[in-house]
């Protein structure tokens, strides 16, 4: 499998034949967008995640997750807030360095201190592999690319199912050199790689 192929069959498939879910809004909810952003290095295909730092004012303190974040005033529109937040958060300057390959459903957070979030997704595709990232250290405590045919292994085993909240719950958990990604990103990673493991080949 060529990178030329996938990354071409990813567009095409977020072009023109994804069903795209998107959340309605109200004036209560919080706008934000993160990037999945997919590289290949070694004839290997990764997706980089976040460990955000742990901190009490974040909602999502010491998760995994990917890099993103709350939309301002001055941003035009949820992909401008994809750019903005990738470059403040792990020194990317996505607009420049990566090919947009779509946008993926919206998601919303269970829990109920950060349910009025709506998070807005989009695929990058990092073309130079060694482009340096800097993290901002009051945001983001590690980087951590991980092999997209591992995530595709893990998938059937990923699903976790309990109580939480005091309801039915059910959430993906995958679990990488000590990392372990559950909850929201969990599951939009879950619901990502079943959409693109048939070109992953």
């Amino acid at each position: 499998m060529s990178s030329q192929t996938f990354i071409s069959d990813l567009q095409n498939h977020f072009t023109d034949k994804y069903k795209l879910s998107i959340i309605k809004k109200s004036n209560s909810n919080i706008d934000s967008s993160v990037s999945i952003i997919i590289r290949e290095i070694n004839t290997n295909f990764e997706i980089l995640f976040i460990k955000r730092t742990t901190k009490d004012s974040d909602k999502f303190s010491g998760h995994m997750a990917f890099p993103g974040g709350v939309k301002e005033p001055y941003d035009s529109d949820s992909l401008s807030t994809a750019h903005r937040e990738t470059k403040e958060e792990i020194g990317l300057d996505s607009k420049l360095n990566c090919d947009l390959l779509g946008r993926f459903s919206d998601y919303k957070p269970v829990n109920p201190e950060a349910n009025k979030f709506i998070v807005t997704p989009f695929i990058f595709y990092l073309k130079n592999p060694n482009v340096k990232l800097v993290k901002c250290k009051d945001e983001v405590d590690a980087l951590v690319w991980i092999p997209i045919n591992f995530l595709i292994e893990a998938l059937t085993k990923s699903t976790r199912i309990g109580t939480k909240y005091d309801k039915p719950y059910k959430d993906n958990v995958f679990e990488y050199k000590g990392y372990k990604i559950w909850g929201m990103t969990g599951k939009m990673l879950y619901a990502f790689l079943t959409e693109i493991k048939d070109y992953h080949t």
